[in-house]
């Protein structure tokens, strides 16, 4: 018979996956191959062991699952909620004030490959050949343009949706200084850009991370 938490079920399990997965504690972005061995970490400084079994975490992850639910429940209104899986440069968006995203960054991260336990786990149709920014599409020239005119099109979307003066927040790695244009090709006036530097609590790389937020304004209103 259907269970009423099925769902429920699958984020925790989801969740437990990725914690027990045989790789690093500083490369759970970008696991290579599986870790069997002690390691040095160089997140915690230390000899660090893989996981050898993953009940710890389903019991972790189900007692804050009910802390979260319970938290939630204090605070829930009747507000109405829609989350579409779907294209966002094709997307009906229902009318907003304002909008606040990170996208995908342009040839840095395989965000199908990283979930796809994921993807089996909750029954998610693979998309990954509409994915914009794909890192199978590396980080040239070409990508590079393709990845702002694909973009692009995801914010004129969006901002169809919101009123004159509306404004937009966006988190993204820009190394490749491509926002200044994609502001432009989206229609959008740019207000401010703060740049950040990220600590990262999942990975480690070469050098220094950084990241921008920009805050964009859509033409018109006062």
């Amino acid at each position: 018979g259907g269970y009423e938490y099925t769902d429920l079920l699958k984020i925790i399990l989801s969740r437990s996956a990725r914690s027990a997965r045989l790789t690093t504690h500083f490369d759970l972005d970008f696991p290579k191959k599986p870790q069997t061995e002690p390691y040095y970490c160089y997140k915690h400084g230390r000899i660090c062991k893989p996981t050898t079994e993953a009940f710890k975490f389903l019991h972790r992850y189900s007692l804050d699952t009910l802390r979260r639910i319970r938290e939630f429940a204090a605070v829930r209104t009747d507000a109405r909620v829609l989350v579409v899986h779907g294209d966002s440069r094709e997307a009906d968006f229902p009318p907003v004030d304002g909008v606040i995203t990170s996208p995908p960054y342009v040839g840095l991260i395989d965000y199908h490959e990283q979930h796809a336990y994921a993807y089996h786990l909750l029954g998610l149709e693979d998309r990954r050949e509409s994915e914009i920014g794909a890192a199978t599409n590396g980080k040239g020239l070409k990508a590079q343009e393709d990845y702002k005119i694909q973009i692009a099109k995801v914010f004129r979307r969006a901002a169809q949706a919101m009123p004159a003066g509306g404004h937009m927040v966006i988190v993204a790695n820009d190394s490749a200084n491509l926002y200044g244009d994609i502001a432009t090709l989206s229609g959008m006036e740019v207000e401010y850009v703060i740049h950040r530097q990220v600590n990262r609590r999942t990975g480690r790389r070469a050098g220094e991370f950084y990241e921008s937020v920009f805050i964009w304004r859509k033409p018109g209103g006062v």
